[in-house]
């Protein structure tokens, strides 16, 4: 069964909030939760969605990296529907009227490919799209296709991907609510389920960036080698390409 690893999907969306506002030093400081993040899905997914992946970074600006990885372009405005635009053309599809869809971030590449394992979350387990038991999660499919983080955030529980309505009455805490998990209990954080303690993920701790991420310095930008397997070292590989030509320009 398909994984998607809900607590790396929630980091996602905060850390995309992030990237549009944070500046500065608190902008770089916060580098290096996307460079784990980045790190940890990359480890974790296929190579069809790792090439795919680095397909989509690859276009973009390399000062950029690693926010760019976590980056959701906002939705290009469409005119209505049968307003053609200056210059006589017909517009193409801009001109349909269709509701404009934002860009989605990189990295969920990597999280919606995220290759199967014996000890998998099976709370991250979801039905296969196009299948009769994955027609219940459709909704879901939908919201991150457009990337609706709010959409996203109401299938979130602690104990897994739940359809919402599908688990019962809400706690009181949370009714009326139109986004977002339900507050989580004292003691816990929002990202673990409620029968763990707040510890932070392994994936997360310092010990498993300094093992398996490193910083190489090109053209004034911080690159993160992803992994330390031969996969890793062609993405860092890669991406040093990148500047190189860049400095060419």
């Amino acid at each position: 069964m398909p994984l998607l690893d809900r607590h790396r999907v929630s980091t996602l969306i905060t850390l995309t909030a992030l990237e549009r506002t944070v500046a500065g030093p608190e902008r770089m400081l916060r580098e290096s939760e996307v460079a784990m993040l980045i790190k940890a899905a990359y480890d974790d997914a296929v190579d069809t969605a790792r090439a795919a992946f680095m397909a989509r970074v690859q276009t973009m600006p390399t000062s950029a990296w690693p926010w760019s990885a976590v980056q959701a372009a906002p939705p290009v405005a469409r005119p209505p529907l049968g307003v053609r635009p200056r210059g006589g053309g017909l517009g193409g599809p801009d001109a349909l009227g269709v509701p404009p869809v934002p860009t989605t971030p990189a990295l969920l590449v990597l999280l919606r490919g995220q290759a199967d394992s014996a000890d998998a979350d099976p709370g991250n387990q979801l039905p296969a799209r196009g299948t009769p038991d994955g027609a219940a999660w459709e909704g879901l499919q939908a919201a991150l296709d457009r990337w609706d983080t709010a959409a996203i955030r109401r299938y979130i529980r602690p104990q897994g991907w739940v359809v919402p309505g599908s688990e019962g009455p809400r706690e009181s805490q949370d009714d009326g609510a139109t986004s977002g998990p339900p507050a989580p209990a004292p003691g816990t954080s929002p990202d673990l389920p409620a029968t763990q303690t707040a510890t932070v993920p392994f994936w997360k701790q310092p010990a498993v960036l300094v093992a398996g991420a490193t910083v190489v310095v090109a053209t004034g930008v911080t690159v993160y080698a992803l992994t330390r397997d031969s996969a890793g070292q062609r993405l860092e590989a890669e991406l040093r390409r990148v500047a190189a030509e860049a400095r060419k320009q």
